[in-house]
């Protein structure tokens, strides 16, 4: 099997475990958690946050790995090529002398004494011969040892095939793992929304998360009949959808939508609601979470993650249009962006369809 048949095969396995994961994940995780207390689901959530990370820094380990055996792989291949001109050239060298000494065959020491006009023609012909055998010999000599190097050339080379394929397999598996915990973290991050919605409603005011309220009796404004873009202005630097990883190189599904802006530019509240959290949250950075209430007759969350800042504090009510964060590249980031979630009654949805 080639690289590149090698590399189609790890592709397809990895969208299929990465689908069925996104898929079935978040409902499993979320039946497992239904008797957890808010602070418990922060642990944990906090739990899954590290595991993340260990898991990016042996993707970062894996990769480093298969990006040497690729270059390996190159530079092999480019000394095959260049062994192979040379003994090309060599062979044909050597079938021209070898043709050459078989046309004077009939050629010997009496012949040459007879035709020779003096005997430094003889000795200057005999030194010609001797050159010959001579160069033929360290041409043959050349030629084995330039064989012998392409055979270790193209053993070379079929050890950095496998150490591809190992590699790619490696990262498969990293990259599947890290969707498992992607899904776990969706999960508990609905389960801390529907806590945080109860005890929004119970006796002990907005203290969901156990990050504390500056006044506990703070109402959450009326639901929002449509939500508006988290940014004024922006470019979609990646959609909601499977892609391959800027950082990482694997193919993998993107969670959200990526919005290109400056690093602080204003990051807007899309609709009412409450700020859920602000936390650090490993690759996606900083973190703000808002739970939106019902628009539209659905339950929306929205989460807004590389930030360079967060403006809202955890508990605060917020306002549609309200400045609740700043745009930054934090985490797992190439540039300044806002990586933009939308949950609806805690199914993650593609945020395109919410920017108005």
């Amino acid at each position: 099997m080639t690289v590149w048949s090698k590399r189609i095969t790890l592709v397809v396995v990895s969208v299929v475990a990465g689908l069925s994961l996104f898929m079935s994940g978040p409902q499993a995780v979320a039946e497992t958690t239904s008797g957890m207390t808010a602070e418990q689901v922060r642990q944990q959530l906090q739990d899954l946050e590290a595991q993340q990370q260990d898991l990016a820094a042996k993707r970062v380990a894996a990769q480093e790995k298969l990006t040497a055996a690729q270059n390996q792989l190159a530079t092999t291949q480019e000394q095959i090529v260049s062994e192979k001109n040379r003994i090309s050239q060599l062979s044909s060298q050597v079938a021209q002398i070898a043709l050459q000494q078989y046309q004077d065959r009939g050629m010997n020491t009496t012949t040459m004494l007879i035709s020779s006009s003096s005997s430094s023609d003889l000795l200057g012909y005999i030194t010609v011969m001797q050159q010959v055998t001579s160069t033929a010999n360290t041409l043959l000599t050349d030629l084995q040892f330039d064989q012998a190097t392409l055979a270790d050339l193209e053993r070379s080379e079929q050890a950095a095939v496998e150490s591809i394929a190992a590699e790619q397999t490696t990262l498969a598996g990293l990259e599947a793992d890290n969707q498992v915990k992607v899904n776990e973290a969706a999960a508990l991050l609905q389960r801390m929304t529907a806590l945080a919605s109860a005890q929004k409603t119970g006796s002990s005011g907005i203290n969901a998360v156990g990050s504390g309220v500056s006044d506990p009796t703070a109402v959450v404004p009326a639901p929002s009949g449509s939500m508006i873009s988290p940014l004024s202005s922006y470019t979609v630097t990646s959609p909601f959808s499977m892609r391959v990883h800027p950082i990482w190189g694997t193919y993998s599904f993107h969670d959200g939508l990526d919005m290109g802006a400056g690093c602080g530019t204003p990051v807007l509240a899309p609709a009412n609601g409450f700020v859920i959290d602000y936390y650090w949250a490993g690759g996606y950075g900083n973190r703000l979470v808002i739970d939106n209430g019902i628009v539209d007759g659905h339950h929306i969350v929205t989460s807004y993650n590389h930030l360079s800042a967060g403006v809202a504090q955890s508990g605060e009510a917020v306002t549609q249009g309200q400045t609740v964060a700043k745009v930054g590249s934090t985490g797992d980031s190439t540039g300044c962006h806002l990586h933009y979630m939308v949950w609806s009654d805690g199914q993650l949805m593609d945020p395109a369809g919410y920017v108005g």
